[in-house]
């Protein structure tokens, strides 16, 4: 076991997550211990830190980092490509800076987080077959809208390019691997730490985003369930006296111009003349 966890896999990626976990946890109440923060210990600020500091610790347990913490602490790297090219189903699952394994590896996860995504279309397509609530509350539903088309775009579309330029690339041109083998598997393995961490938003305080992939308005504005109806009262009330200003202003200006304009026609007027005769 102590090998194990010693080499990189999953075995050590389990032991760092939750050594990385136990890591947030000491900071979060040591520095809100410090500054005298009451209470010491609060769940949410652990899992923001969480979220930023717990994928650096799986990667590094998955191995992303090995080859480049060997050569900044000055021990001697052999550039052997062990870990170069798959034998087995297994290398299919390991960090690997084969330019095929790293494009088979693309294809297979985007298809995955395209199938979560069209899952969670068919659950908002069954939301919506009928009037009124049916499975999920709007929260939920504006989170499983949301994140259904950041998965397809960002998790699919995107990335499945990537996987086939990988694989086909190099073979096109003739070169034996990808520039930067070891940043191109690093970058693979940055793609499902993502698209799990958006699943499991919906676990967290107050659920999944729910503005829209794009966060347009009005599902980017910051308001609550019980808040719609008030925000659109007082939207169309700013509405009808900005229009009720409006209107008050162009009759002052229309007043103002018309006497002006009175004026303007008495001091251009033709003089009046006491004997007709005289237009003759």
């Amino acid at each position: 076991m102590t090998a194990k966890l010693r080499q990189a896999g999953w075995y050590r990626a389990l032991a760092f997550t939750i050594l990385g976990v136990a890591v947030c946890l000491g900071l979060s109440t040591g520095l809100r211990a410090a500054f005298d923060v009451t209470p010491v210990y609060d769940g949410e600020s652990v899992l923001q830190i969480s979220l930023l500091m717990v994928p650096l610790f799986f990667l590094g347990g998955i191995g992303c980092f090995d080859y480049w913490l060997r050569w900044a602490s000055g021990r001697k790297v052999v550039d052997d490509h062990a870990d170069h090219g798959a034998k087995s189903w297994r290398d299919y699952f390991k960090v690997n800076t084969d330019h095929k394994v790293i494009g088979i590896q693309y294809i297979c996860v985007s298809f995955f987080f395209m199938f979560m995504g069209g899952l969670m279309a068919m659950i908002v397509r069954a939301e919506l077959a009928a009037p009124g609530r049916q499975f999920i509350d709007p929260n939920t539903f504006n989170g499983a809208f949301s994140v259904h088309a950041t998965l397809l775009i960002f998790l699919f579309v995107i990335p499945i390019f990537a996987g086939i330029a990988n694989y086909v690339l190099p073979l096109m041109i003739g070169a034996p691997d990808m520039a930067f083998p070891r940043l191109n598997a690093l970058s693979f393995w940055m793609l499902p730490v993502a698209g799990v961490m958006m699943m499991l938003s919906f676990l967290a305080p107050g659920g999944s985003f729910a503005a829209g992939w794009t966060a347009y308005a009005p599902l980017s504005v910051d308001v609550g369930d019980d808040e719609v109806g008030v925000a659109d009262v007082n939207v169309e009330r700013h509405h009808r006296q900005h229009h009720a200003g409006d209107a008050a202003d162009c009759e002052h200006r229309d007043e103002a111009k018309s006497k002006k304009h009175r004026c303007i026609h008495l001091q251009h007027a033709a003089p009046k003349r006491c004997y007709p005769r005289e237009d003759l």
